[in-house]
């Protein structure tokens, strides 16, 4: 994660429809600017394919213009999975913990403006 602003770990559902939403996720936050990619694994022996860590995407390119583009991508999908989870990594250690019920809340927007920071310095 040397070169990632944020990490985004989604919980709460079950593994088949966190993978799926995962790859959505990535994809709809690629299309609002910010690089999102799957957090690779090391690879097992005899197993083809690049494994990934089920339901952890890597965020970079985090920007004071793209942090209400994650928020709205965020809440997008809170209204389509009410028992969604994230839990949003900085690159200095701190964590928050992100659900239908707290999204507008100032720690969220306060954690995507230390990425930010942190990205830029």
């Amino acid at each position: 994660m040397a070169d990632a602003s944020l990490r985004v770990s989604i919980s709460g559902l079950p593994d088949t429809r966190l993978a799926q939403l995962t790859r959505e996720l990535a994809f709809d936050l690629s299309r609002a600017g910010i690089d999102a990619r799957p957090v690779e694994m090391s690879p097992v022996p005899g197993e083809k394919g690049e494994p990934v860590t089920l339901g952890v995407l890597v965020l970079a390119l985090i920007t004071s213009g793209t942090i209400k583009a994650v928020i709205w991508c965020f809440k997008s999908y809170f209204s389509r999975e009410r028992t969604l989870s994230l839990r949003i990594t900085c690159r200095d250690g701190k964590e928050v913990e992100v659900t239908a019920r707290n999204v507008d809340m100032p720690a969220v927007r306060e954690a995507l403006e230390a990425a930010r920071s942190a990205n830029s310095g």
